[in-house]
């Protein structure tokens, strides 16, 4: 199966690979075999498709940068993928002088604060972790168990590493451990690095939306969407990382129409539900806020995921529609 549109989610969201939830009912109460094929089927169709359409995509050979400004603010744009191998070479000139020029950066998230990391804790123990005396597998079915423990066998981890954890963080961390394994590395990300640099040259920081708002996208995802999630991670496990290789590919490349090929676009995200839940909405969330900064004077990077820069309902676009000038692919 070509378990592809979640890798393409979290390296949005949270630099973190997975796979897509199912469009449909309850997988705990549908005819296992059945109901699973036909969705692979349709998955795999979807995929061959997009994957098709990214590669006959081309941009200019380097990540794309945009610009926005008014009299006393300039606002520069980058897509970001959170995790990366650490051989990539992604800098160009015009990214470095953007870094350069830029008095603060902004992110998606802190994810680096002591405060953050305590705010980190503090949700997935909350609602990552079962509180109500229920293990991970009461929520499945044979079947799904059964992919399950292959996936864990194969990543070397036993059943009780995964058992305390509710669906969407037990996906989490055994996509986080397939991609590590696969040669990519969080400190090689693009926010880690430009934030190290960042903190070196004294810059400020800014952030688009707390903990809170960024994970509970998945926490408050139905258990059965959850359990789908989940599966189709566990059923991707063996395949590697091949889709965010594709991604990254797409992006180092600065094929932002790629890009939104790939994941800026509801079909591929397995329902509309979804796609304005993890990547419609938080734009519609983020495009004010970006508006506002347009109030203080200086110069800003912004660096989100790179999906939410590509697409019709991006930031990019959004800003555009709004009256702004921004220059960029």
């Amino acid at each position: 199966m070509k378990s592809w549109v979640w890798p393409l989610i979290a390296a949005t969201m949270l630099g973190l690979a997975a796979c897509t939830p199912k469009s449909g009912t309850a997988s705990t109460h549908e005819p296992p075999e059945t109901s699973r094929e036909a969705l692979k089927a349709v998955r795999d169709k979807l995929y061959e498709d997009a994957l098709a359409k990214a590669e006959a995509s081309h941009g200019d050979g380097e990540p794309a940068l945009w610009k926005m400004a008014d009299d006393d603010t300039t606002i520069y744009f980058i897509g970001t993928v959170h995790l990366l191998r650490p051989d990539l070479d992604w800098r160009s000139p015009e990214i470095d002088a953007a870094v350069n020029a830029a008095d603060t950066l902004v992110f998606e998230t802190d994810i680096s604060s002591d405060a953050a990391q305590a705010d980190m804790m503090r949700f997935v123990s909350k609602n990552g972790m079962f509180t109500d005396g229920r293990q991970l597998t009461s929520l499945m079915d044979d079947v799904e168990k059964a992919e399950l423990q292959d996936a864990l066998d194969y990543l070397g981890l036993p059943l009780g590493a995964v058992q305390p954890m509710r669906p969407w963080f037990a996906a989490i961390n055994l996509s986080v451990v397939q991609i590590q394994k696969d040669g990519f590395d969080p400190n090689s990300g693009v926010e880690q690095i430009l934030e190290k640099e960042g903190t070196a040259d004294g810059k400020s920081f800014a952030y688009l939306e707390t903990i809170d708002e960024q994970l509970g996208r998945f926490a408050n995802l139905p258990d059965a969407e959850q359990v789908e999630f989940l599966v189709s991670t566990a059923e991707s496990v063996e395949e590697g990382s091949e889709m965010l290789d594709v991604l990254v590919d797409e992006w180092a490349d600065g094929d932002v129409n790629g890009i939104g090929v790939l994941m800026s676009n509801p079909d591929m995200m397995g329902s509309e539900a979804v796609y304005d839940a993890l990547l419609k909405a938080r734009n519609d969330d983020w495009v004010p806020k970006i508006e506002a900064m347009l109030d203080k004077p200086g110069t800003m990077l912004v660096a989100v995921g790179a999906g939410h820069l590509a697409g019709k309902d991006s930031v990019i676009e959004q800003l555009r529609a709004r009256g702004h000038d921004v220059s960029g692919p």
